[in-house]
């Protein structure tokens, strides 16, 4: 029965699908006289289903022995044929593996607790089909992008999970700033996609599949043999990491996920902790092919290194509270970035697994705060530790698993990426870029908690009253997933216990960046300090890290000139030249016209007078053009 679980795995994104679906005879009214409401249960109640059968199929393979021998050995495969013509096929194939089981379950199980979060928090909101049935299709695709076993799928599964990023975040269209929010999310993801399918439709001749373990063995195939490498495939193979870049929101595709912070808060919680992570499965999955490069390897730790250490210098310049997280999420992903150029697969997916259950709580927290305060600017917060504790230690929760802080799981993921550098061609280079993010997360996180929770009241948190029990539970109950976690890791042997959870080399260096960057910011902001505000003199430096380094205002001046001086050229083009030539020859021709039109008089001497003149003038012409005979040939007459 149990394996019986694990087989039907792949039903797992139809729950959410049909909910998502179902959600259609509401949002346009056509089930009008119950209200919103019946949508947002029905949704919840199918991604439970969801969970509970990924959960039953994920423990299949630990309490099945077969079943874990075959998922391990020989995994569980399923598939069916898109499209087949001219020997090309595509085809949906799909593979049911413990690393994607338990994708699915924190998938699904962070969805379910955003359900039940967005049913307090929007509350008296009239938009649930259209909110629920969103985040129902994105955790659909997401469920999807982890079973398959295709990169032309997860290309198609990218797609719209940028569909459903612009319909989500435009949720409450009637707002210019989220018309704006949603509108740079789709175009700056768009970019990304579009390189990637150029990349992808460029492999397929080189290498003959688009699966990803037949990529795995084809770059296997040409390191034991030691076959020639196209000269294109470098190429390839940064146009396949735009795709994640994007997703992962990564300099210079990163400009849409603080935008589309402007979408309802449940939908950044599952945004910002499980749906940007879907470019990394990706990335994760291109690996073998990485490796095959040093050239996209480097590029890729350049990439990585550049986004983690600035946008951890942009958040502690921001005011906006969803801001400054959402550039958090960057500067963490670029950390993972690194990891997966200096080949270190293993140590991206712990980067990968121990992310995305403390940012969910973090945000549920921030959330549970701006709903009731009605402001998310920083600076109109603080003195809420007497009056909101409990959502106060969530967030410590939550910021000590993501800090390098022993005994949460953050620490040991960033250790043994530090380890990794150490062993890399330029230690000290990489090994300081990775302590001084480290210190900066630590610093940015501290800095949020000590804006909202220290300080002296303002009149925006006098009164600030506990949030409904459809809030609070979820928070409490990932609170308790989060403080877990090292435990349930090392139980699995992800992490040794020695003498604590991932504890090892270069242990010691890693915690103090975590104490001298947390430190040093709870001594600025937990009872603000003159130097928790830049002087007058660096007044602009800190203006330029709040508008992320002016990096919009550049694009505008460069990019957006660019493809607008393009664009009028092509207009003037288009005006002057294509249409302009066929205009002014069909004017000629209509002019040339009526002008033979006025030698029509309708008197025949005139006609044959012009007869005459006309053959009289070709005799003419053919006699001046005719050859000359040469002497010798003419006879005498006699």
């Amino acid at each position: 029965m149990t394996l019986f679980f694990a087989q039907t795995a792949w039903l797992v994104p139809l729950y959410p699908l049909v909910a998502s679906l179902l959600s259609l005879l509401w949002s346009p009214g056509l089930i009008s006289r119950t209200g919103p409401r019946p949508c947002g249960y029905l949704n919840l109640t199918l991604v439970s289903v969801a969970f509970v059968h990924s959960a039953a199929a994920l423990m299949a393979l630990h309490s099945n022995s077969a079943a874990g021998a075959a998922a391990l050995y020989k995994p569980l495969s399923f598939g069916w044929t898109w499209l087949e013509t001219a020997g090309l096929k595509v085809s949906f194939d799909g593979l049911i593996t413990e690393p994607a089981l338990i994708a699915m379950t924190v998938i699904t199980g962070l969805h379910v607790l955003v359900q039940i979060y967005a049913i307090g928090y929007l509350e008296m909101d009239w938009g649930w089909p259209r909110f629920f049935g969103s985040l129902s299709f994105f955790e659909a695709g997401l469920c999807a992008l982890v079973l398959t076993d295709s990169l032309f799928f997860s290309y198609v599964i990218l797609e719209l999970l940028t569909l459903g990023t612009y319909l989500i975040v435009g949720t409450w269209y009637n707002q210019p700033l989220v018309v704006k929010g949603a509108r740079d999310a789709f175009l700056t993801k768009r970019i990304g996609d579009l390189i990637l399918l150029a990349g992808l439709i460029a492999l397929l001749p080189i290498t003959g599949t688009w699966n990803f373990h037949g990529l795995q063995a084809w770059a296997a195939d040409q390191v034991n043999n030691g076959n020639p490498l196209p000269p294109v495939l470098p190429l390839i193979l940064l146009a396949l990491i735009a795709g994640p870049m994007g997703k992962c929101a990564q300099i210079p595709l990163h400009l849409w996920l603080d935008e589309a912070m402007e979408s309802p808060l449940p939908s950044t919680v599952l945004r910002n902790s499980v749906v940007v992570v879907g470019g990394a499965w990706v990335l994760l999955r291109l690996e073998p092919l990485i490796e095959l490069s040093p050239l996209v390897q480097t590029v890729l730790v350049i990439v990585g290194g550049t986004t983690a250490l600035v946008a951890s210098l942009i958040a502690l310049a921001q005011i906006d509270v969803k801001r400054a997280l959402s550039f958090l999420v960057s500067s963490w992903l670029g950390l993972l970035f690194v990891a997966v150029g200096l080949g270190g697969i293993s140590v991206a997916d712990h980067l990968m697994l121990v992310y995305p259950l403390p940012m969910a709580l973090m945000l549920m927290v921030i959330g549970a705060i701006v709903i009731t305060n009605v402001t998310q600017d920083l600076t109109q917060l603080g003195g809420l530790w007497s009056k909101r504790p409990l959502m106060g230690l969530a967030f410590l929760t939550g910021a000590a698993g993501l800090m390098a802080l022993p005994p949460f799981g953050g620490f040991a993921a960033l250790r043994e990426l530090l380890e990794l550098t150490a062993e890399s061609s330029h230690p000290v280079l990489l090994g300081g870029l990775v302590l001084l993010t480290n210190a900066l997360i630590s610093a940015g996180l501290i800095r949020v908690f000590g804006l909202i929770w220290g300080g002296r009241p303002s009149v925006f948190t006098t009164r600030s009253a506990e949030v409904l029990w459809l809030m609070a539970l979820p928070t409490l109950v990932l609170m308790g997933l989060v403080l877990h976690l090292p435990q349930l890791m090392v139980i699995n042997g992800v992490f040794a216990l020695s003498p604590l959870p991932g504890w090892g080399p270069l242990a010691v260096p890693l915690l103090i960046s975590t104490l001298v960057g947390g430190g040093l910011s709870a001594a600025f902001y937990l009872r603000p300090h003159p130097l928790a505000h830049l002087p007058a003199a660096l007044g602009g430096l800190q203006d330029w890290l709040a508008h992320d380094m002016q990096t919009e205002r550049f694009y505008h001046r460069t990019v957006v000139w660019l493809v607008v001086a393009l664009a009028r050229l092509s207009a003037w083009s288009d005006d002057r030249l294509i249409d302009g030539f066929s205009g002014a020859s069909g004017s000629a021709a209509l002019e040339g016209a009526r002008r033979l039109s006025f030698t029509t008089s309708g008197r025949t001497q005139a006609y044959a007078l012009t007869l005459v003149l006309g053959v009289l003038l070709m005799a003419a012409w053919l006699l001046a053009s005719a050859p000359s005979v040469p002497s010798e040939l003419v006879r005498p007459f006699r």
